[in-house]
């Protein structure tokens, strides 16, 4: 193999990697575990903005959605108690809740909106729609250098040891969402709506779209699907699954490796032309043969 044919190969690899993580991105599964999360760019809230979200479980319970200022007092979180949608938040002049929805886990798409409209905010969970007043002393939620990441399903374990960070401790603690969730979807003041890609996340793999379930109401898998069937990946690699194999992508690790096996701090030397392993380090993940 010369040195443009490995250039080659290796570009369109990570032409292949980057076109599944956007796939991945748009849906995927949290498996509900106690270290599961995706995280997502922050959301600019300011006066008018909105976020939404669908999302699809058999589960009851779980946080489906943490955000906040960076650990002084606003906050919104989204979780499902007993089959119904819950919004805890706080603008500044104390915690309200709405709630909306029912029975929404009953492995439906549902979809889940966060509408912001100065001292307005506003939950909608398909055709549900509740309504809150609250005071505040500028009813901004956070700024754009303080806020947190939009977390999906769970907060990253590190957390745990930095409590003060969060304006809502007790989001940490919280049952993990376990389920679907796509097309996350923000809005600041200027009302223009923006798809969101992941950035982060543990616990999860690729969604189909349209399930197919067992009369016990197990999801029935795809033949295809790698990943469930013998998720090969280490260190809490991501897998993905294709036509060929999974994928361990290991960008949101600290290893690298076919299988994220190995910690970056100790890799050895690679036997690839230089210019190859750097665009192989950028992708951090390499089809299985």
């Amino acid at each position: 193999m010369n040195f443009s044919t490995s250039i080659g190969s290796f570009l369109l690899r990570l032409l292949v990697l980057h076109h599944l993580w956007i796939c991945l991105c748009s849906s995927f599964i949290l498996d509900g575990s106690p270290t599961s999360f995706a995280q997502f760019p922050r959301w600019l809230a300011g006066l008018n903005g909105t976020l939404s979200l669908q999302f699809r479980t058999r589960e009851p319970n779980g946080l489906l959605l943490y955000t906040d200022d960076g650990g002084t007092y606003d906050f919104f979180e989204v979780k499902l108690v007993e089959g119904n949608a819950r919004l805890r938040f706080n603008l500044g002049g104390g915690t309200a809740i709405l709630s909306a929805g029912k029975n929404l886990h009953d492995s439906q798409w549902h979809t889940l909106k966060i509408t912001r409209n100065a001292e307005e905010t506003i939950l909608t969970v398909d055709a549900d729609v509740q309504k809150r007043l609250t005071a505040g002393p500028d009813y901004l939620f956070g700024n754009a250098t303080t806020n947190s990441a939009v977390l999906i399903g769970g907060l990253p374990s590190w957390y745990g040891s930095k409590l003060s960070l969060l304006a809502l401790p007790s989001a940490f603690f919280e049952p993990r969402f376990r389920g679907a969730v796509k097309d996350v979807v923000f809005a600041s003041d200027d009302g223009i709506q923006k798809a969101q890609e992941l950035q982060e996340s543990q616990g999860i793999r690729t969604a189909s779209l349209h399930p197919q379930y067992t009369p016990n109401g197990e999801e029935v898998l795809a033949a295809d699907d790698h990943c469930e069937k013998d998720n090969p990946c280490l260190n809490g690699g991501a897998c993905i699954s294709t036509d060929g194999g999974p994928i361990c992508d290991c960008r949101a690790t600290d290893y690298e490796g076919d299988l994220c096996e190995q910690s970056e701090s100790f890799a050895g030397s690679d036997s690839v032309f230089l210019a190859s392993l750097t665009v192989y380090r950028l992708a951090k993940g390499k089809k299985i043969v």
